[in-house]
């Protein structure tokens, strides 16, 4: 089991690793962790701020993520990103204007598991190529950890292929555990805490505000008011269209907003589709319902419920000699 004195917070980024010549931003150092959009955050803050100069076209990759390279002389350092390496770069400062981007609900670790796994440096490695392509392939591209997991934990031997049904079970496992024993959890925990940030002028930006332009402009409003970086809000259409450009590309947040939408809806009597997810996210649905079903297990097949009718109906419609404790709760 993790434990929190065990997370080391600067493990991925032991150094100084600026190519800026600024040591601190003046208006606004965000803090961020791998995945959390900081690059965005950035680009958005120096690009609609009255206070630096505009910044022309965008910061997307193929993938939404906002990596793409950009002369730093389009920037005017007033704004800047760093990891959590900041912190020792900056050992001894106080009243320093910070903002550290954090998750907060249960869909920003669901987005965390695979953002931070598989789209590191932007690779295209998805969490169906788990079962999609053959083992010895998979630990070609460096990715034998959580095949050898799966192998051990299941005993499976002598396989090209690992079933899907297994590898949803296998991430339904641990979605099944309280979020607040993950290594993400406990990593951000320990980040959110460090005694350096109640010495700054630390505003936290929800992660969650990445997933809905509404709620980041709400978030992006306070964080203005709090450092007076002089944001531009005449120009929300210009917002709109960036924010949304990015999301559009960005297939792993509009899967983690539809399983939102499933799982709100199974609570209802609407009736939704079921678009397509990866096993990841359709473990996490299982997890739900196992955790709120205590006595039902959900079914080991390839195939994935349809609409959330087919969901309601199965827990309802579940036979009663069939129901018993869930061994893995």
């Amino acid at each position: 089991m993790i434990k929190e004195e065990d997370i080391d917070i600067f493990k991925d980024f032991p150094i100084d690793r600026r190519r800026n010549k600024d040591r601190n931003a003046p208006l606004l150092n965000i803090i961020f962790a791998g995945g959390t959009f900081g690059n965005f955050l950035k680009f958005f803050l120096d690009k609609f701020s009255k206070l630096t100069p505009d910044i022309q076209g965008d910061p997307f990759g193929n993938l939404g993520t906002s990596h793409k390279k950009i002369d730093e002389n389009n920037y005017s350092h007033q704004i800047q990103r760093y990891h959590s390496t900041f912190i020792n770069d900056n050992k001894g400062e106080e009243n320093l204007n910070v903002c550290q981007i954090l998750p907060n609900t249960d869909m920003d670790y669901l987005y965390l598991k695979t953002s931070q796994w598989f789209r590191i440096e932007d690779r295209q490695f998805l969490p169906d190529h788990l079962w999609q392509k053959k083992i010895k392939k998979i630990n070609d591209l460096a990715f034998n950890e959580p095949v050898k997991n799966i192998l051990n934990l299941y005993l499976l031997k002598d396989m090209e292929h690992i079933p899907k049904f297994i590898v949803r079970d296998w991430y339904k496992l641990e979605f099944l555990q309280d979020h607040k024993k993950h290594y993400n959890y406990l990593w951000f925990k320990k980040f959110r805490e460090h005694d350096f940030f109640s010495k700054q002028k630390t505003y936290h930006f929800a992660l969650e505000s990445f997933f809905d332009f509404d709620t980041f402009i709400k978030n992006t409003k306070i964080l203005d008011r709090q450092y007076d970086l002089q944001i531009d809000f005449d120009r929300i259409s210009e917002m709109k269209y960036l924010f949304d450009k990015g999301y559009k590309l960005d297939i792993l947040r509009q899967k983690v907003n539809h399983t939102k939408k499933i799982i709100e809806r199974l609570s209802t009597n609407e009736n939704i589709s079921i678009e397509a997810l990866d096993v990841s996210m359709e473990g996490f649905i299982y997890a739900h319902i196992e955790k709120k079903y205590t006595d039902i297990q959900m079914p080991l097949t390839n195939d994935f419920f349809k609409s959330t009718k087919d969901i309601k109906e199965f827990i309802k419609c579940f036979p009663n000699w069939y129901k018993k404790p869930n061994p893995n709760l």
